[in-house]
């Protein structure tokens, strides 16, 4: 039989499979699940022009060339060697930049292309811009340019331009513990934080003085005196050590790309990009695009952003689709720009290289921790990125599970000339917590106690603050954690454990090691968007502004709606971007800096918010998107479903003419497998409530905003002639078709305007976190003493992730974090010079990353804490399960060989070195 196009379409069981992805309203396998298994998982790089709808067939493409080199001036670039078919018919410049008053990307440090005559601000840096009408012109041009040294050329040798420049951020973290139940005698929550000038591109601090009147004074005073301490105090026993990390490539599956086409008729730009903060890249594009003259026809940007192979923190606030938009500009079709794996490792964003000087100080007697002092710095790259707030976060979270009641936690971040460094998974948090739990397992071994023990005896309880002065919010159950840690067999038997391999395995060694890490999750500035909507038929449709990546956010969001809906969604629309519009919110400050009066002002316009998008990190999902996800299904049940349903009891089951119901308290509704049901009533299915809503004209779609600085916004909005406070700060709504005389908007939904809101306090940003979501790993290995090799014999995880919407999820998740969690203790290195990533030659022929051979794969085991409630929130895992693998990895190796190190990775040639001095 002969199939046609028709009869193909009629016998796709795609969609038959998609209606099965619910089973017992409850999600049955992933929601991208068909898209996997057959195929169909397209990602942003795999679209051409003929693929999108509306655009023209013919598809252009792009290439950048960049330096090479970041010590010499650059003299210009030369590619008359390439035969006229190869030639580009546009090549972009830093003259054509200046010619129409382009510099898009401002705030990761400008300079978009290099000037001639200039020093490079570091390898990799952007030169030249090339449009080749065809992909064979392109692909070959490409293999002559790429590796060849003579294309650019450079000058005379000159300093480095990171060394002429001010440090990216700089913080001081000081804390000094009050008497017991009183405030902290100084803290950045309590008295604000301060920041140093710059002499000679170096931070100096104010002078340490205890003055009432100068904040930055007294910290520093408080500072001095627990330097004092740490030098004087003959009852502490202090551990002074420094630590190394290294520069880590993300290595996301797909590497990043752009698509763009300008068309001029209808004055659109449209844009396919792999992004993980998509709907910030909507806003900033058109921004940046409107301060050209050459962009200025411009009236609408389409940015479409589909599956995207992996992120990790590579695909956030990076500034490479800035570089399509300007290919777009100049092209004569639709352009492409996609960074091969070469050009990833040489542009793409990196993990922060720390150096950490620290000082820990315990009470010799009661082994309690006395006092922390660190020097942190940080490589922040060539361009700014997130590099502030990963030093912020880094220097934020040393502290681990412990309390500290005396600190100062000094962190600087300074540029360089190596590749960018951004939002890696961990972000900040690995390189410091890592080091922090490898001085607490050497401390123990000094103060000849149990690592374990000596953990609980420091853990921080409830209600105690962190070094910044603020109180967890929760319980961190962190000693709960340590105590089921201790009763583990690979725990206590590692000793006899020792013997027995060791006696079996003559050339190998045996250790078991421990790590427990706290993650924050959040920046103190999210802000969630997320609709539900009900179609006539009984469908529900999820859209939210977050973007599947791998990590299963449209499965979670999917699911977690039928707590108010009945059952999961039919459809789950991710990275959505111009429809949020429809909320008509703005915004004017930097959240993070606002004064209290400015947020005041600004919070009495009920269209205003700190901020309106929010990008998808891998913590992100659970907790703060699913806030907006399952508020608009909330309201969506309390103003249209409970009402259709009691109105359709009142009319078919009860005789309302003649008494009043007793069936109006919505707390006693709830959904069993055949509807909505109260007090004995016969349930009401999805579709019939769906079809009254509609025909009622009720409300059939709820869009919602939300903001969080370590508490949620909350406002008043009156629905339906009922005033309500929710934890959301804009909401806007759709009515059913039988609606009348309702003034919409242009995405058809109405503005419901807050009555009022309350924002949580600005000075708040000062506690820089307040969310946290524990994690413990136990590992246990052999170290070929001939090689040096490390194989992973077993480990275990516990992890606290709170209420857990999707459970598989959060078990690939603990996967997946001992993979990058083996990469970053044992394998994965780029040098922080000349020689690493930046200069263009580096892949996974030179990379090594772990593979399932060395991850101890079948025998990986974990426990998940159940939540204390039902109402525990659900808390942003993704990021954490690696952190402890690696200082459990580190300080097994100490127990196998009884050599420390300070640095990761420690590589097979580094234990064989270490073995023979």
């Amino acid at each position: 039989m002969l199939l046609s196009s028709v009869h193909a379409s009629e016998n796709n069981q795609i969609e038959k499979f998609r209606a099965n992805w619910k089973k017992d309203n409850k999600p049955h396998f992933r929601f991208d699940a068909i898209e996997k298994v057959t195929g169909q998982k397209i990602y942003g790089r795999d679209y051409r022009a003929v693929d999108m709808p509306g655009w023209p067939d013919e598809q252009h493409h792009a290439l950048i060339i960049r330096a090479s080199i970041a010590n010499r001036v650059y003299q210009g670039f030369d590619i008359s060697f390439l035969p006229s078919d190869m030639q580009p018919y546009k090549v972009i410049t830093a003259e054509d930049l200046k010619a129409h008053h382009i510099d898009w990307i401002e705030e990761f440090g400008g300079n978009m292309l290099l000037e001639k005559g200039r020093t490079p601000d570091y390898l990799g840096h952007e030169i030249a811009v090339l449009l080749f009408d065809s992909f064979d012109a392109f692909n070959k041009a490409k293999n002559r340019i790429q590796f060849n040294k003579d294309v650019v050329q450079y000058g005379e040798k000159t300093p480095l331009v990171a060394a002429s420049r001010d440090p990216y951020a700089s913080w001081r973290i000081i804390r000094e513990q009050g008497l017991s139940g009183q405030n902290d005698r100084y803290s950045a929550l309590q008295d604000g934080l301060f920041f140093p000038d710059y002499v000679k591109h170096r931070p100096v601090w104010p002078d340490a003085e205890n003055s009432p009147d100068d904040n930055g004074k007294r910290g520093m005073f408080y500072a001095q005196q627990l330097h004092n301490d740490m030098a004087d105090q003959d009852e502490w026993f202090v551990l002074n050590r420094t630590y190394h990390t290294q520069s880590i490539e993300p290595m996301a599956f797909e590497p990043e790309s752009y698509n763009g086409w300008y068309d001029k008729t209808s004055k659109t730009m449209h844009i396919v990009i792999s992004s993980q903060s998509a709907q910030h890249f909507y806003y900033e594009a058109g921004k940046a695009i409107a301060k050209s003259s050459l962009a200025s026809d411009i009236q609408n940007v389409v940015v479409h952003t589909p599956y995207i192979g992996g992120g990790f923190g590579s695909k956030d606030h990076t500034h490479f689709p800035y570089y399509g938009i300007l290919a777009s500009l100049f092209a004569k079709a639709p352009v492409r720009l996609a960074n091969d794996r070469f050009e990833q490792f040489q542009y793409g964003l990196k993990r922060h290289p720390f150096k950490m000087v620290n000082q820990l100080a315990f009470d010799k007697k009661t082994k309690k921790i006395a006092g922390l002092v660190s020097d942190m710095e940080v490589d922040g790259g060539g361009r700014i990125n997130f590099s502030p707030s990963v030093t912020m976060v880094g220097a934020s979270a040393l502290q681990g599970i412990y309390y500290i009641p005396r600190n100062d936690i000094a962190a600087v971040c300074y540029p360089s000339q190596t590749p960018h460094a951004g939002s890696m998974r961990g972000y900040g948090t690995l390189q410091s917590m890592s080091a922090m739990e490898m001085m607490l397992n050497e401390a123990a071994a000094e103060l000849d106690i149990d690592p374990i023990e000596l953990r609980k005896i420091n853990a921080l309880r409830p209600g105690e603050r962190n070094t910044q002065g603020a109180r967890p919010n929760g319980d961190m159950r962190y000693v709960e954690m340590l105590e089921l840690a201790e009763k583990h067999p690979t725990w206590v038997n590692r000793q006899s454990a020792k013997k027995a391999f060791e006696a079996k395995n003559p050339g190998k060694l045996y250790g078991v090691g421990f790590g427990i890490v706290s993650k924050d999750y959040g920046t103190g500035a999210a802000a969630p968007s997320s609709s539900v909507e009900l179609t006539p038929e009984g469908k529900i449709i999820v859209k939210t502004c977050s973007v599947e990546m791998g990590t299963g956010i449209d499965t979670s969001q999917g699911s977690l709606v039928s707590k108010y809906l009945g059952t999961v969604a039919d459809e789950v629309q991710m990275a959505v971007t111009e429809e949020f519009d429809a909320m008509e919110l703005f915004a004017t400050d930097n959240p993070y800096i606002t004064s209290q009066e400015r947020q005041d002002q600004m919070s009495k316009n009920p269209r205003w918010t700190p901020v309106v998008s929010m990008s998808t990190a891998a913590s992100m999902s659970s907790f703060y998107q699913a806030q907006t996800t399952e508020n608009a299904a909330r309201i969506l049940f309390e103003h249209s479903l409970f009402p259709a349903a009691v109105e359709i009891w009142k009319k078919r089951y009860f005789n309302g003419e003649l008494a009043t119901p007793d069936f109006i308290d919505i707390t006693e509704a709830h959904w069993n497998k055949d509807g909505l049901t109260i007090k004995g009533y016969p349930p009401i299915d999805l579709v019939t409530l769906a079809k009254k809503a509609h025909l009622d004209g009720m409300i059939t779609a709820v869009m919602t905003h939300a903001f969080n600085r370590w508490a949620w916004a909350t406002a008043e909005f009156e629905i339906n002639g009922e005033t309500k406070r929710y934890p959301l700060d804009a909401i806007a709504v759709k009515r059913g078709i039988g609606a009348r005389n309702v003034a919409t908007n242009r995405f058809g939904y109405q503005v419901i305007e807050r009555k009022s809101v309350d924002y949580p306090s600005t000075q708040l940003n000062n506690a820089m976190v307040t969310y946290y979501a524990p994690c413990a790993t136990l590992a246990e290995i052999s170290v070929e003493k001939a090689s040096g090799n490390v194989e992973i014999l077993s480990t275990h995880t516990w992890l606290e992730p709170g209420k857990v919407l999707v459970e598989q999820l959060v078990e690939g998740q603990v996967e997946g974090g001992l993979t990058m969690g083996v990469g970053h203790a044992l394998y994965e290195y780029l040098p922080n010079d000349e020689n690493g990533a930046g200069n263009g030659t580096w892949n996974l022929n030179r990379y090594q990353v772990p593979l399932a051979k060395h991850n101890g794969v079948w025998h990986l085991t974990h426990t998940m804490l159940p939540p204390l409630s039902e109402s525990d929130p659900a808390k942003g895992i993704a990021e954490v399960v690696m952190i402890p693998v690696v200082p459990a990895l580190i300080e097994a190796i100490y127990q196998a060989t009884h050599i420390r190190f300070y640095h990761t990775p420690v590589r097979p040639q580094d234990i064989i070195e270490a073995m023979k001095s």
